[in-house]
């Protein structure tokens, strides 16, 4: 039997609050181990595909990469599943029913080796299955992990929101500190339905790497988690996050905004909003839209007639542009905006004619 072995230095480490790392561990050998983990098979239960997956390597951060790779790989997200209310969703999972008083940590062991089995034989899962296969994974290998659970934003309409709990991740013990991964933002993405709110198939699975020991200061712009020991002591606070600007996935992973401080700005009729970013990739458009002026869409989606779709440029449309002129040096750009129209409730910014960020704009007396 594969069983991890956990140092009584490591247990005394863990009995402290936790330790953060920013500095992340420089790797050039994560081509090859991504390249076994994805051609691995599932040999029929976790303790072998764990033992198959981490024996070639000899530290903790190769054995971590090839669970991950392995994951996000070979494991779709169930979002049939997803699209169920929480009772449908309690039915379908068949969590174990404890009596008061009795304790049912037996019961819960048993439920959970059957769901990470389903898991692995079903080949889906959301991101409870995601975290909880990682977290089994990791422990099997010798390697400390626990699971995150907290809160998400990933719409436009959240912004000065805190929503529910809704998501779970993982922070995993490297080198004597934590780091945080979520396989289940770096397996892919499924559309959604805007008129339903529910998530549309098939899913598209589509490797993301940020979500790799991903720093914790950009993944707590839409990742705040509900225990507070995740929050390393950086004064991060619940406020700071519900007030977060809203940040499309295509730019986030290369933006920093540096002015406005938050993503709720308070201002006046005649005011003037300053703002300043910082992105790696050149803006050669910017532009601003809003409640009340939008520039037309640039680009839309057609179909190519092979089950696919292509962008394509509508001439008229970008004759019709409105610009908003910025300053530049080197990747960071500044610009301001001023406030004409006390019916303005918020400002979305764009980048070479797509969406990169929206604000909400309270308009005070």
């Amino acid at each position: 039997m594969f069983k991890p072995l956990v140092p009584l230095l490591l247990v005394l480490q863990l009995l402290s609050p936790a330790l953060y790392s920013q500095d992340l561990p420089q790797r050039n050998d994560y081509p090859a181990i991504d390249s076994f983990a994805r051609r691995l098979k599932y040999p029929g239960d976790v303790y072998r595909l764990t033992q198959s997956l981490t024996t070639p390597y000899h530290d903790n951060l190769s054995k971590a990469r090839a669970i991950f790779i392995w994951i996000t790989e070979h494991i779709k997200y169930d979002y049939k599943l997803y699209n169920l209310d929480d009772e449908a969703k309690v039915k379908k999972l068949k969590y174990p029913k404890c009596r008061e008083g009795e304790d049912c940590t037996l019961k819960m062991e048993d439920w959970e080796n059957n769901y990470i089995s389903k898991i692995l034989r079903k080949r889906k899962a959301i991101c409870d299955g995601y975290s909880k296969l990682f977290k089994r994974m990791c422990n099997l290998a010798g390697i400390h992990c626990e699971i995150i659970s907290g809160y998400t934003k990933n719409k436009h309409y959240q912004i000065g929101k805190m929503g529910k709990v809704d998501h779970a991740w993982n922070a995993v013990y490297l080198d004597s500190a934590y780091y945080l991964v979520d396989a289940t933002w770096a397996a892919g993405f499924c559309q959604e339905d805007e008129s339903s709110g529910k998530l549309k198939g098939p899913f598209v699975k589509k490797f993301d790497n940020y979500y790799w020991l991903t720093p914790f200061d950009k993944l707590s712009r839409d990742h705040y988690p509900e225990d507070p020991k995740w929050l390393f002591n950086s004064g991060y606070t619940r406020e700071k996050f519900k007030n977060n600007p809203y940040i499309e996935p295509s730019a986030d992973h290369n933006l920093v905004i540096i002015s406005p401080a938050t993503g709720v700005i308070r201002a006046k009729p005649c005011d003037t909003i300053h703002f300043e970013i910082e992105y790696e990739k050149p803006i050669t458009r910017l532009q601003v839209n809003s409640n009340l002026s939008r520039n037309p869409a640039v680009y839309s989606l057609v179909k190519n007639g092979k089950k696919g779709k292509d962008w394509v440029l509508n001439e008229p449309a970008l004759r019709r542009q409105q610009y908003i002129s910025f300053n530049r040096d080197n990747n960071r750009y500044s610009f301001d905006y001023e406030v004409t129209d006390a019916n303005l409730n918020y400002l979305d910014i764009l980048f070479n004619y797509f969406r990169a960020m929206r604000f909400k704009v309270i308009i005070t007396p």
